[in-house]
């Protein structure tokens, strides 16, 4: 037996990383067990070297357009090895302070794989040895991984997201299958290195459950970067090609490209962890209470590894409610709609609380356009618009949709206002800086009231009631 802890943590990912930290400064003794890299996916192959990327193609995106500024530049070349270069330094740097985090708050860090024996032992596999960390409370944050749909990953043609990431080369060309967040950000990210992209979407628009309006602007976007978008259909076959590979779409269209993206959705790590003989279901992810506990009720788990899940930040609260409810006696649960989503595609979208399609009858909807904002067309960003959804009777707001340049920054004003009870008439008295990005949300409260000093449109009812009047 290496240890008896007061609480194991097994995956270091966001969630995981939190819960450790949280107890370790309340005095537990903590093991936390990685069976990969410190900091998990988001860190090492998903979150930072996917962003770090998109500013790069954010970036030549935006030196090619800076003639309309009244620059001239020449010709942009992308030295692809020293991007990946910088991605890594990024990770790496990022990865040495969590470690020395960890450490400098007693976290013993102990690695390889880990399954449960019983309720309150975990055997952990690596290298070839084999240990038995004892823990009076565990917290289970194992992550997800990508989906391979009917046609495999090979890591040549056939790529999964961290695939991808590890690239050596831009390819020629690129298919993507699956218009979601991953498929979304890969195709913004890769457009804007140059590289020939076609989306494929088997639902009738690409990220499915957003709002459609925001996500007009993004496909046109897109579109006008030489994005083919494929929506309402599927790949039914694919074979190799003298060019990479071909796809028959079953529209009846073909697509050849180099290489293929499958981001088609993501698997939770759930089985394979011995919870199935304790009576925890993994069907689909590991199953918990509003409280994140599962059926025995000193594990928890929180994080992809759940049904239903996919946000680093929301990952990263459940490990710290993760460890309050373990250890205290008044549960609590997560206000699921104060989670604000983002979707890092160029322009970005971000949304918290209910979309317009899922709003009441009675609510009002308020539109402001960047068109009409001095400093969208300042810094030659006028795509995209701030939407509100308020309640008419109490003047709470009920959620907001950004979609353009740094919505996923703009979007924690509505959230700041929904998570402590400010009505639209507050944010619209709230004075924000002349001129800023902050003022979209500021006039975008202002207009439910007619009170906007850049927009003389009117607050309206959701659309979705509209068509049933």
């Amino acid at each position: 037996m290496r240890g008896s802890y007061d609480l194991a943590v097994v995956g270091s990912g966001p969630g995981g990383f939190a819960a450790a930290m949280t107890a370790a400064r309340r005095g537990l003794k903590v093991a936390l067990i990685e069976r990969d890299q410190w900091g998990g996916v988001c860190l090492n192959i998903g979150c930072i070297p996917t962003k770090a990327l998109i500013t790069v193609g954010r970036l030549k995106r935006r030196i090619q357009q800076a003639s309309r500024l009244g620059l001239k530049v020449s010709d942009v070349q992308v030295d692809y090895p020293a991007v990946m270069a910088r991605n890594e330094r990024i990770v790496t740097t990022l990865r040495d302070g969590l470690v020395g985090l960890l450490r400098r708050l007693g976290v013993e860090m102990v690695c390889g794989q880990a399954t449960l024996d019983d309720a309150q032992t975990l055997i952990v596999q690596h290298d070839g040895t084999t240990q038995r960390v004892g823990a009076q409370q565990i917290i289970l944050a194992t992550g997800a991984r990508p989906h391979p749909g009917p046609w495999g990953f090979d890591g040549v043609a056939r790529l999964s997201y961290r695939d991808a990431l590890h690239m050596s080369s831009l390819p020629s060309s690129l298919l993507i299958i699956g218009g979601g967040v991953i498929g979304c950000e890969f195709a913004s990210c890769f457009s804007g290195f140059g590289v020939p992209v076609t989306l494929v979407e088997q639902q009738a628009q690409m990220l499915p459950g957003e709002d459609p309006e925001a996500v007009r602007v993004l496909a046109h976007s897109l579109q006008s970067r030489g994005v083919a978008i494929h929506v309402g259909t599927t790949v039914t076959q694919m074979a190799p090609s003298a060019s990479g590979l071909t796809a028959t779409l079953a529209n009846g269209s073909t697509v050849t490209a180099e290489r293929c993206l499958i981001a088609i959705g993501m698997i939770a790590n759930s089985h394979g962890l011995g919870l199935e003989s304790l009576g925890i279901d993994t069907e689909g992810g590991i199953a918990v209470n509003e409280f994140l506990l599962t059926t025995q009720p000193h594990v928890a788990a929180i994080g992809d590894c759940l049904r239903g899940h996919g946000l680093a930040h929301l990952a990263g609260a459940e490990g710290v409610l993760a460890v309050d409810n373990l250890c205290g006696s008044h549960p609590a649960s997560l206000n699921h709609q104060l989670v604000p989503r983002g979707i890092y595609t160029d322009p970005e979208i971000a949304q918290v609380g209910v979309t317009e399609s899922g709003a009441p009858g009675s609510a009002r909807v308020s539109r402001f356009a960047f068109a009409a904002l001095g400093k969208a067309l300042c810094d030659d960003e006028p795509e995209g618009f701030v939407k509100l959804i308020v309640e008419e009777a109490t003047g709470r707001i009920l959620g907001g949709t950004i979609v353009g340049a740094h919505a996923s920054d703009l979007i924690h004003l509505v959230v700041l206002a929904m998570s402590q009870g400010l009505t639209a008439r507050q944010l619209a008295r709230t004075i924000t800086a002349h001129p800023t990005w902050p003022e979209a949300v500021s006039e975008a409260a202002s207009q439910l009231y007619g009170e906007s000093l850049s927009s003389a449109l009117a607050a309206r009812a959701p659309r979705n009631a509209l068509l049933h009047t």
